[in-house]
Protein backbone atom coordinates (compact mmCIF):
# COMPACT_ATOMS: atom_id res chain seq x y z
CA UNK A 1 0.00 0.00 0.00
CA UNK A 2 1.34 3.41 -1.22
CA UNK A 3 1.20 5.68 2.72
CA UNK A 4 2.00 9.39 3.35
CA UNK A 5 2.58 10.14 6.46
CA UNK A 6 1.76 13.93 7.59
CA UNK A 7 2.57 16.71 9.65
CA UNK A 8 0.51 19.26 8.17
CA UNK A 9 1.49 22.91 7.45
CA UNK A 10 -0.34 25.14 9.48
CA UNK A 11 1.58 28.82 10.26
CA UNK A 12 5.19 30.06 10.10
CA UNK A 13 7.86 28.58 12.88
CA UNK A 14 5.02 26.31 14.44
CA UNK A 15 6.84 23.16 15.65
CA UNK A 16 4.16 20.00 16.86
CA UNK A 17 6.15 16.72 17.30
CA UNK A 18 8.02 17.92 20.91
CA UNK A 19 5.74 16.86 24.27
CA UNK A 20 3.74 20.83 22.99
CA UNK A 21 3.04 22.37 20.44
CA UNK A 22 3.90 26.21 20.07
CA UNK A 23 5.40 28.96 17.81
CA UNK A 24 9.21 28.45 18.34
CA UNK A 25 10.99 32.34 19.29
CA UNK A 26 14.33 29.88 18.48
CA UNK A 27 12.80 28.26 15.63
CA UNK A 28 13.24 25.30 16.81
CA UNK A 29 12.27 22.15 14.83
CA UNK A 30 12.34 18.27 16.61
CA UNK A 31 11.97 15.78 14.01
CA UNK A 32 8.27 14.15 13.43
CA UNK A 33 9.38 11.30 15.87
CA UNK A 34 6.95 9.59 16.40
CA UNK A 35 5.73 9.81 12.19
CA UNK A 36 9.18 8.16 11.74
CA UNK A 37 8.79 5.21 13.65
CA UNK A 38 5.55 4.66 12.53
CA UNK A 39 6.84 5.18 8.89
CA UNK A 40 10.05 2.32 9.98
CA UNK A 41 7.72 0.04 10.70
CA UNK A 42 5.53 0.00 8.06
CA UNK A 43 8.53 -0.27 5.57
CA UNK A 44 9.38 -3.47 7.69
CA UNK A 45 5.89 -4.39 6.84
CA UNK A 46 6.42 -4.32 2.69
CA UNK A 47 4.64 -0.91 2.17
CA UNK A 48 5.40 2.09 0.33
CA UNK A 49 5.58 5.20 3.03
CA UNK A 50 6.72 8.84 1.72
CA UNK A 51 7.17 11.36 4.70
CA UNK A 52 5.90 15.32 4.36
CA UNK A 53 6.87 17.92 7.12
CA UNK A 54 5.52 20.67 5.97
CA UNK A 55 6.38 23.11 8.82
CA UNK A 56 10.14 22.19 8.96
CA UNK A 57 10.04 22.00 5.48
CA UNK A 58 8.36 25.52 5.32
CA UNK A 59 5.90 24.48 2.73
CA UNK A 60 2.49 26.24 2.42
CA UNK A 61 -0.96 24.14 1.86
CA UNK A 62 -1.30 24.36 -1.91
CA UNK A 63 2.41 23.12 -1.82
CA UNK A 64 1.73 20.46 0.28
CA UNK A 65 -1.34 19.61 -1.46
CA UNK A 66 0.27 19.72 -4.60
CA UNK A 67 3.13 16.89 -3.21
CA UNK A 68 0.69 14.55 -1.58
CA UNK A 69 -1.55 14.79 -5.24
CA UNK A 70 2.22 14.01 -6.97
CA UNK A 71 2.69 10.74 -4.66
CA UNK A 72 -1.35 9.86 -4.65
CA UNK A 73 -1.39 7.28 -1.26
CA UNK A 74 -3.94 5.32 -0.58
CA UNK A 75 -3.61 5.84 2.85
CA UNK A 76 -2.91 9.19 4.58
CA UNK A 77 -1.47 9.53 8.45
CA UNK A 78 -1.87 12.75 9.76
CA UNK A 79 -0.20 13.75 12.91
CA UNK A 80 -2.29 16.77 14.04
CA UNK A 81 -1.41 19.72 17.02
CA UNK A 82 -3.09 20.89 20.00
CA UNK A 83 -2.77 24.86 18.36
CA UNK A 84 -3.37 23.47 14.95
CA UNK A 85 -6.47 20.68 14.84
CA UNK A 86 -8.72 22.61 13.32
CA UNK A 87 -6.54 23.22 10.06
CA UNK A 88 -5.31 19.38 10.60
CA UNK A 89 -8.94 18.64 10.13
CA UNK A 90 -10.00 20.83 7.67
CA UNK A 91 -6.49 20.50 5.38
CA UNK A 92 -7.47 16.22 5.58
CA UNK A 93 -10.87 16.57 4.66
CA UNK A 94 -9.40 18.67 1.69
CA UNK A 95 -7.28 15.74 0.61
CA UNK A 96 -9.48 12.85 0.96
CA UNK A 97 -11.98 14.97 -0.70
CA UNK A 98 -9.36 15.30 -3.99
CA UNK A 99 -8.08 12.12 -3.78
CA UNK A 100 -10.11 9.52 -2.43
CA UNK A 101 -7.87 8.11 0.33
CA UNK A 102 -8.85 6.76 3.80
CA UNK A 103 -7.37 9.10 6.77
CA UNK A 104 -6.78 8.48 9.70
CA UNK A 105 -5.32 10.86 12.46
CA UNK A 106 -2.55 9.61 15.40
CA UNK A 107 -0.26 11.33 17.85
CA UNK A 108 -1.08 12.64 21.40
CA UNK A 109 -2.94 15.38 21.26
CA UNK A 110 -5.18 13.48 19.23
CA UNK A 111 -5.25 10.92 21.84
CA UNK A 112 -6.62 13.64 24.10
CA UNK A 113 -10.06 13.94 22.60
CA UNK A 114 -10.55 11.53 19.35
CA UNK A 115 -14.34 12.22 19.60
CA UNK A 116 -13.73 16.48 19.01
CA UNK A 117 -11.83 14.93 16.12
CA UNK A 118 -13.72 13.09 14.17
CA UNK A 119 -17.20 15.53 15.25
CA UNK A 120 -14.92 18.27 13.48
CA UNK A 121 -14.25 16.28 10.30
CA UNK A 122 -16.72 15.44 7.26
CA UNK A 123 -13.94 12.54 5.54
CA UNK A 124 -11.74 11.38 8.26
CA UNK A 125 -12.48 7.60 9.00
CA UNK A 126 -10.40 7.07 12.50
CA UNK A 127 -8.46 8.54 15.26
CA UNK A 128 -5.84 5.97 16.38
CA UNK A 129 -5.40 6.93 20.68
CA UNK A 130 -2.21 6.18 21.66
CA UNK A 131 0.46 4.24 20.54
CA UNK A 132 -0.30 4.05 17.02
CA UNK A 133 2.03 2.10 14.60
CA UNK A 134 0.37 -1.16 14.98
CA UNK A 135 -3.09 -0.05 14.56
CA UNK A 136 -1.34 1.79 11.53
CA UNK A 137 -0.36 -1.51 10.19
CA UNK A 138 -3.51 -3.34 11.03
CA UNK A 139 -5.78 -0.71 8.59
CA UNK A 140 -3.14 -0.79 5.86
CA UNK A 141 -3.33 -4.82 5.93
CA UNK A 142 -7.16 -4.36 5.84
CA UNK A 143 -8.43 -5.38 8.88
CA UNK A 144 -11.91 -4.70 10.01
CA UNK A 145 -11.90 -1.73 12.43
CA UNK A 146 -13.91 -4.00 14.72
CA UNK A 147 -10.90 -5.60 14.96
CA UNK A 148 -8.47 -2.91 15.40
CA UNK A 149 -7.36 -2.27 18.49
CA UNK A 150 -6.58 1.92 19.40
CA UNK A 151 -8.77 2.65 17.23
CA UNK A 152 -11.66 5.30 17.57
CA UNK A 153 -14.19 5.47 14.83
CA UNK A 154 -18.25 7.19 14.13
CA UNK A 155 -20.73 4.06 13.50
CA UNK A 156 -24.47 6.02 12.54
CA UNK A 157 -24.42 8.35 15.79
CA UNK A 158 -22.49 6.16 17.80
CA UNK A 159 -18.63 6.46 18.29
CA UNK A 160 -17.03 3.28 18.66
CA UNK A 161 -13.53 3.17 21.18
CA UNK A 162 -12.04 0.01 20.35
CA UNK A 163 -9.87 -1.82 23.36
CA UNK A 164 -6.03 -0.60 23.77
CA UNK A 165 -3.32 -3.48 22.72
CA UNK A 166 -0.22 -3.51 24.73
CA UNK A 167 2.64 -1.55 24.06
CA UNK A 168 5.33 -2.72 22.21
CA UNK A 169 7.81 -4.47 24.09
CA UNK A 170 11.12 -4.03 23.87
CA UNK A 171 11.77 -6.74 22.13
CA UNK A 172 9.06 -5.57 19.14
CA UNK A 173 11.47 -2.10 19.63
CA UNK A 174 14.25 -3.98 18.47
CA UNK A 175 12.42 -5.22 15.09
CA UNK A 176 11.93 -1.61 14.26
CA UNK A 177 14.44 -0.22 11.67
CA UNK A 178 16.63 2.56 12.20
CA UNK A 179 14.19 5.68 12.40
CA UNK A 180 18.01 7.47 11.79
CA UNK A 181 17.70 5.58 8.48
CA UNK A 182 14.28 6.13 7.81
CA UNK A 183 14.88 10.28 8.10
CA UNK A 184 18.25 9.56 5.79
CA UNK A 185 15.51 8.47 3.18
CA UNK A 186 12.74 11.05 3.69
CA UNK A 187 13.94 14.61 4.87
CA UNK A 188 16.51 17.34 4.75
CA UNK A 189 18.71 16.69 8.30
CA UNK A 190 19.50 20.46 7.90
CA UNK A 191 15.77 21.73 8.29
CA UNK A 192 16.25 20.49 11.90
CA UNK A 193 17.71 22.23 14.95
CA UNK A 194 17.24 23.62 18.42
CA UNK A 195 20.16 25.63 20.18
CA UNK A 196 21.00 23.06 22.70
CA UNK A 197 22.45 20.92 20.04
CA UNK A 198 24.92 20.92 17.79
CA UNK A 199 23.56 21.23 14.06
CA UNK A 200 22.90 18.94 12.60
CA UNK A 201 21.30 16.61 14.96
CA UNK A 202 19.46 13.98 14.87
CA UNK A 203 16.55 12.51 17.27
CA UNK A 204 16.02 8.84 18.15
CA UNK A 205 13.97 6.84 21.14
CA UNK A 206 15.61 4.36 23.06
CA UNK A 207 12.91 3.41 25.19
CA UNK A 208 9.14 4.14 24.91
CA UNK A 209 7.77 5.41 27.94
CA UNK A 210 8.62 6.96 30.97
CA UNK A 211 9.92 5.34 34.03
CA UNK A 212 8.37 8.01 36.42
CA UNK A 213 5.33 8.84 34.76
CA UNK A 214 3.79 10.28 37.61
CA UNK A 215 4.07 14.43 36.48
CA UNK A 216 0.43 15.77 36.61
CA UNK A 217 0.87 17.85 33.38
CA UNK A 218 2.93 15.94 31.01
CA UNK A 219 1.25 15.48 28.02
CA UNK A 220 2.74 11.79 26.79
CA UNK A 221 2.29 10.02 29.96
CA UNK A 222 -1.11 10.72 29.83
CA UNK A 223 -1.81 10.26 26.18
CA UNK A 224 0.82 8.12 24.60
CA UNK A 225 2.41 5.83 26.85
CA UNK A 226 0.87 6.19 30.09
CA UNK A 227 1.88 5.71 33.13
CA UNK A 228 5.63 4.73 35.02
CA UNK A 229 6.18 2.24 31.26
CA UNK A 230 9.45 2.08 30.38
CA UNK A 231 9.78 0.00 27.51
CA UNK A 232 13.77 -0.32 26.07
CA UNK A 233 15.04 -1.06 22.99
CA UNK A 234 18.45 -3.55 23.93
CA UNK A 235 21.45 -1.30 24.55
CA UNK A 236 23.05 -3.75 21.31
CA UNK A 237 20.47 -2.07 19.38
CA UNK A 238 20.67 1.11 20.04
CA UNK A 239 24.97 1.32 19.91
CA UNK A 240 24.11 -0.11 16.45
CA UNK A 241 22.33 2.91 15.49
CA UNK A 242 24.52 5.48 16.82
CA UNK A 243 27.45 3.09 14.64
CA UNK A 244 24.91 3.60 11.89
CA UNK A 245 24.61 7.18 12.26
CA UNK A 246 28.53 7.99 13.14
CA UNK A 247 29.28 5.78 9.95
CA UNK A 248 26.54 6.74 7.21
CA UNK A 249 25.28 9.73 8.54
CA UNK A 250 28.77 11.03 8.95
CA UNK A 251 27.86 15.04 8.79
CA UNK A 252 25.25 14.84 12.03
CA UNK A 253 27.08 16.28 14.88
CA UNK A 254 25.31 14.84 17.78
CA UNK A 255 22.36 12.70 18.52
CA UNK A 256 19.36 13.91 21.16
CA UNK A 257 17.70 10.73 22.67
CA UNK A 258 14.47 11.48 22.98
CA UNK A 259 12.88 9.07 25.59
CA UNK A 260 11.02 10.76 28.01
CA UNK A 261 13.56 10.17 31.05
CA UNK A 262 16.99 8.84 30.64
CA UNK A 263 17.09 6.49 33.59
CA UNK A 264 20.30 6.22 36.01
CA UNK A 265 20.34 2.64 35.05
CA UNK A 266 19.51 3.38 31.45
CA UNK A 267 22.52 5.81 31.46
CA UNK A 268 24.96 3.93 33.04
CA UNK A 269 24.45 0.82 30.99
CA UNK A 270 24.60 2.89 27.25
CA UNK A 271 27.74 4.64 28.89
CA UNK A 272 29.46 1.81 29.54
CA UNK A 273 28.49 0.45 26.28
CA UNK A 274 29.01 3.65 24.10
CA UNK A 275 32.76 3.99 25.66
CA UNK A 276 33.24 0.29 24.84
CA UNK A 277 32.40 0.23 20.80
CA UNK A 278 34.14 3.34 20.98
CA UNK A 279 31.79 5.80 19.38
CA UNK A 280 32.54 9.39 19.77
CA UNK A 281 29.27 11.04 18.65
CA UNK A 282 28.31 13.71 21.23
CA UNK A 283 24.34 12.98 22.41
CA UNK A 284 22.03 14.63 24.94
CA UNK A 285 18.69 13.79 26.73
CA UNK A 286 15.90 14.24 29.15
CA UNK A 287 16.65 13.65 32.85
CA UNK A 288 15.14 14.08 36.18
CA UNK A 289 17.18 16.37 38.58
CA UNK A 290 18.64 13.82 40.74
CA UNK A 291 21.13 11.74 38.87
CA UNK A 292 23.98 11.08 41.07
CA UNK A 293 27.51 12.86 40.36
CA UNK A 294 29.29 9.38 39.31
CA UNK A 295 26.56 8.82 36.69
CA UNK A 296 26.88 11.97 35.40
CA UNK A 297 30.24 11.90 35.49
CA UNK A 298 30.45 8.55 33.02
CA UNK A 299 27.60 10.24 30.52
CA UNK A 300 30.34 13.20 30.28
CA UNK A 301 33.22 10.58 29.39
CA UNK A 302 30.83 8.68 27.27
CA UNK A 303 30.03 11.65 25.10
CA UNK A 304 27.03 13.58 26.50
CA UNK A 305 27.01 16.67 25.69
CA UNK A 306 23.71 18.31 27.13
CA UNK A 307 21.16 17.41 29.88
CA UNK A 308 17.47 18.56 29.24
CA UNK A 309 15.84 19.16 32.45
CA UNK A 310 12.29 19.92 33.58
CA UNK A 311 12.81 22.38 36.94
CA UNK A 312 9.51 23.15 36.87
CA UNK A 313 9.27 25.33 40.06
CA UNK A 314 11.51 26.60 42.78
CA UNK A 315 8.59 26.32 45.62
CA UNK A 316 8.37 22.49 47.10
CA UNK A 317 4.43 22.95 47.26
CA UNK A 318 3.76 23.22 43.93
CA UNK A 319 6.39 20.21 43.02
CA UNK A 320 4.35 18.42 45.54
CA UNK A 321 1.32 19.57 44.27
CA UNK A 322 2.19 18.44 40.55
CA UNK A 323 3.50 15.00 41.56
CA UNK A 324 7.49 15.68 40.57
CA UNK A 325 8.79 13.49 43.18
CA UNK A 326 12.00 15.51 43.73
CA UNK A 327 12.84 18.86 46.23
CA UNK A 328 14.13 22.01 45.34
CA UNK A 329 16.72 21.11 47.49
CA UNK A 330 17.66 17.95 45.58
CA UNK A 331 17.61 19.78 42.28
CA UNK A 332 20.06 22.65 43.44
CA UNK A 333 22.68 19.63 44.09
CA UNK A 334 21.83 18.03 40.90
CA UNK A 335 22.84 20.67 38.91
CA UNK A 336 26.00 21.47 41.03
CA UNK A 337 27.03 18.05 40.20
CA UNK A 338 25.98 18.27 36.28
CA UNK A 339 27.98 21.46 36.07
CA UNK A 340 30.80 20.08 38.06
CA UNK A 341 30.84 16.66 35.65
CA UNK A 342 31.16 19.66 32.80
CA UNK A 343 27.60 18.81 31.34
CA UNK A 344 25.48 21.56 30.00
CA UNK A 345 21.81 21.77 30.89
CA UNK A 346 18.85 23.35 29.36
CA UNK A 347 16.40 23.95 31.92
CA UNK A 348 12.64 23.91 31.99
CA UNK A 349 10.83 26.26 33.81
CA UNK A 350 7.15 27.02 33.82
CA UNK A 351 4.36 29.53 35.68
CA UNK A 352 0.63 28.82 36.55
CA UNK A 353 0.68 25.71 38.12
CA UNK A 354 -2.02 24.26 40.18
CA UNK A 355 -2.26 26.68 43.73
CA UNK A 356 0.85 28.26 42.29
CA UNK A 357 0.94 32.18 43.24
CA UNK A 358 2.58 35.36 41.72
CA UNK A 359 5.32 34.73 45.06
CA UNK A 360 6.03 31.58 44.25
CA UNK A 361 6.35 32.27 40.45
CA UNK A 362 8.54 35.25 41.56
CA UNK A 363 11.06 32.64 43.54
CA UNK A 364 11.18 30.48 40.68
CA UNK A 365 12.64 33.60 38.30
CA UNK A 366 15.46 33.80 41.07
CA UNK A 367 15.94 30.14 41.31
CA UNK A 368 16.19 30.07 37.59
CA UNK A 369 18.86 32.78 37.43
CA UNK A 370 20.73 31.59 40.71
CA UNK A 371 20.90 27.83 38.84
CA UNK A 372 22.38 29.62 35.54
CA UNK A 373 21.62 26.66 33.16
CA UNK A 374 23.39 26.73 29.91
CA UNK A 375 20.09 27.77 28.20
CA UNK A 376 16.33 28.04 29.84
CA UNK A 377 12.93 27.90 29.08
CA UNK A 378 10.53 29.61 30.32
CA UNK A 379 6.49 28.43 29.70
CA UNK A 380 3.05 29.40 30.52
CA UNK A 381 1.76 25.93 31.46
CA UNK A 382 -0.82 23.97 28.86
CA UNK A 383 -3.59 22.55 30.54
CA UNK A 384 -3.78 19.63 28.30
CA UNK A 385 -7.00 17.90 28.79
CA UNK A 386 -7.22 14.17 30.26
CA UNK A 387 -4.29 15.26 32.62
CA UNK A 388 -4.71 15.07 36.25
CA UNK A 389 -3.61 18.98 36.00
CA UNK A 390 -6.20 19.67 33.73
CA UNK A 391 -9.20 18.51 35.69
CA UNK A 392 -8.28 19.68 38.70
CA UNK A 393 -7.77 23.40 37.28
CA UNK A 394 -11.46 22.61 35.49
CA UNK A 395 -13.00 21.67 38.42
CA UNK A 396 -11.89 24.72 40.73
CA UNK A 397 -12.74 27.20 37.88
CA UNK A 398 -9.46 28.02 37.09
CA UNK A 399 -9.03 28.08 33.44
CA UNK A 400 -10.15 30.88 30.92
CA UNK A 401 -12.12 30.83 27.78
CA UNK A 402 -9.41 30.20 25.95
CA UNK A 403 -8.48 27.22 28.52
CA UNK A 404 -5.36 29.34 30.01
CA UNK A 405 -4.86 29.26 33.63
CA UNK A 406 -6.17 32.07 35.05
CA UNK A 407 -5.85 31.69 39.33
CA UNK A 408 -8.03 34.14 41.81
CA UNK A 409 -4.29 34.14 43.55
CA UNK A 410 -2.62 34.63 40.45
CA UNK A 411 -4.53 35.47 37.62
CA UNK A 412 -3.54 34.98 33.59
CA UNK A 413 -2.58 38.46 33.36
CA UNK A 414 0.01 38.13 35.61
CA UNK A 415 1.25 34.80 35.11
CA UNK A 416 2.17 36.24 31.36
CA UNK A 417 3.79 38.71 32.45
CA UNK A 418 5.64 36.97 35.31
CA UNK A 419 7.02 34.55 32.06
CA UNK A 420 8.38 38.21 30.12
CA UNK A 421 9.97 38.95 33.18
CA UNK A 422 11.52 35.53 33.38
CA UNK A 423 13.21 35.70 30.24
CA UNK A 424 14.35 39.05 30.55
CA UNK A 425 15.52 38.34 34.09
CA UNK A 426 17.69 35.24 32.40
CA UNK A 427 19.00 36.65 28.91
CA UNK A 428 18.67 40.31 29.18
CA UNK A 429 21.35 40.33 32.69
CA UNK A 430 24.70 40.29 32.85
CA UNK A 431 25.71 37.12 33.30
CA UNK A 432 24.35 35.95 29.68
CA UNK A 433 26.34 38.76 28.69
CA UNK A 434 29.18 37.26 30.30
CA UNK A 435 28.04 33.69 28.04
CA UNK A 436 28.26 36.04 25.06
CA UNK A 437 31.13 37.47 25.23
CA UNK A 438 32.65 33.83 26.51
CA UNK A 439 30.99 32.07 23.31
CA UNK A 440 30.09 35.00 20.74
CA UNK A 441 28.93 32.54 18.26
CA UNK A 442 27.12 30.12 20.20
CA UNK A 443 25.10 33.07 21.88
CA UNK A 444 24.65 36.05 19.65
CA UNK A 445 25.93 35.81 16.11
CA UNK A 446 24.79 32.32 15.74
CA UNK A 447 21.06 33.11 17.22
CA UNK A 448 20.64 36.62 15.78
CA UNK A 449 17.21 35.33 13.86
CA UNK A 450 16.14 34.08 17.19
CA UNK A 451 17.05 37.38 19.27
CA UNK A 452 15.03 39.81 16.33
CA UNK A 453 11.81 37.41 17.69
CA UNK A 454 12.49 36.64 20.84
CA UNK A 455 12.99 40.54 22.39
CA UNK A 456 9.66 41.60 20.95
CA UNK A 457 8.27 38.45 23.02
CA UNK A 458 10.37 39.40 25.94
CA UNK A 459 9.11 42.97 26.36
CA UNK A 460 5.49 43.80 24.57
CA UNK A 461 4.25 40.80 22.30
CA UNK A 462 1.94 38.60 23.46
CA UNK A 463 2.11 34.63 23.15
CA UNK A 464 -0.61 32.54 22.25
CA UNK A 465 -0.23 29.18 24.46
Amino acid sequence: MKILLLSPPYVSEYMRNARCDFVSLSATQWYPILLGYCGAYLQNKGHDVVLIDAPAQGLSHEETMSKIRQYSPHLLIVYSGRMSEVNDVKFTDAVVELLGCKAVIVGPYASINPERVLKRSKNIAWVIKGEFDPAVADIAEGKQETEIKNLVYKKGDTYIHNPIRDYLSGDELDKIPFVSRFFKQQVNIYWYKTPSEYYPFMDIISARGCQYGMCTYCLWPNTYIKGGVYHKRSIDNVIEEFRFIEKDIPELRSVMIQDDTFTEQRAVEFCEAKIKAGINLPWSCYVRANMSYKVLKLMKLAGCRNLHVGYESASDKVLKFCKKGISVKRMEEFTRDAKRAGLRIHGDFAFGFYEETLQDAEKTIEWAYKLNPHTAQFQIMIPFEGTPYYEKMKNRGWLNQKGEPDMPQFSNQQIRATAKKAYRRFYLSPQYLYKCIKHPYEHFFGRLKTISRALPAMLWRSWKI
